[in-house]
């Protein structure tokens, strides 16, 4: 299990009493309701069954007036199709996606890291992963449903010179790979009542 071994390299990287490691589910997180003033998220939610399930969870566990900032693919930009077209001097130009308004659910998805040198991928079997695409209004609604602000919203692009220097970032003066929140959890008279 990934998370397992991922644990275990931070505590063999910072080992320390004051920090407390956890292997835990998303949708079920260990903590008491108003435990954090903030809790991160980097390149996770959008892995985890569905922004729906997940921002509740990470809503409970703030304080009032508690921030949650996180980073997910761009759901505008990485569906489950997406082809980056190129010129004939290998000049990105386009992105060419589809698929943004299928709601998917755990489709398997086949992928290795395109930018690796070859010998670095040779022989390597593709990662496979489940995806839990949402548009972006689902994201922003689960959001709002789940009692948080959004206050800035960043889509990050490489500079131009980056971009010419390093091949696979160059798409990134197209459109985005990656879209960053930073949200604050409403005051609790503001908070949504529990679904039932």
């Amino acid at each position: 299990m990934f998370a397992a071994t991922f644990v275990q390299a931070a505590r063999d990287y910072e080992p320390s009493d004051a920090i407390r490691y956890l292997q835990a589910s998303a949708l079920n997180l260990p903590f008491a309701s108003e435990s954090f003033d903030f809790v991160t998220a980097f390149m996770s939610l959008m892995d985890v069954a569905g922004p729906e399930t997940v921002l509740p969870e990470v809503a409970r566990v703030l304080k009032p007036g508690g921030f949650l900032q996180f980073s997910i693919l761009h759901p505008c930009f990485s569906p489950l199709h997406r082809r980056l077209v190129r010129d004939e001097s290998g000049r990105p130009v386009a992105i060419e996606v589809a698929r943004y308004f299928d709601r998917v659910n755990g489709e398997i998805e086949r992928w290795i890291f395109n930018a690796a040198p070859p010998e670095a991928k040779a022989g390597l079997d593709p990662f496979q992963t489940p995806r839990f695409h949402r548009t972006l209004a689902d994201w922003l609604n689960a959001l709002t449903d789940s009692g948080l602000s959004v206050e800035r919203c960043v889509e990050p692009t490489a500079d131009e010179e980056t971009a010419a220097r390093v091949r696979g970032l160059d798409d990134t003066r197209i459109a985005p790979n990656f879209i960053l929140f930073r949200c604050r959890r409403l005051p609790t008279s503001k908070m949504p009542s529990p679904r039932s």
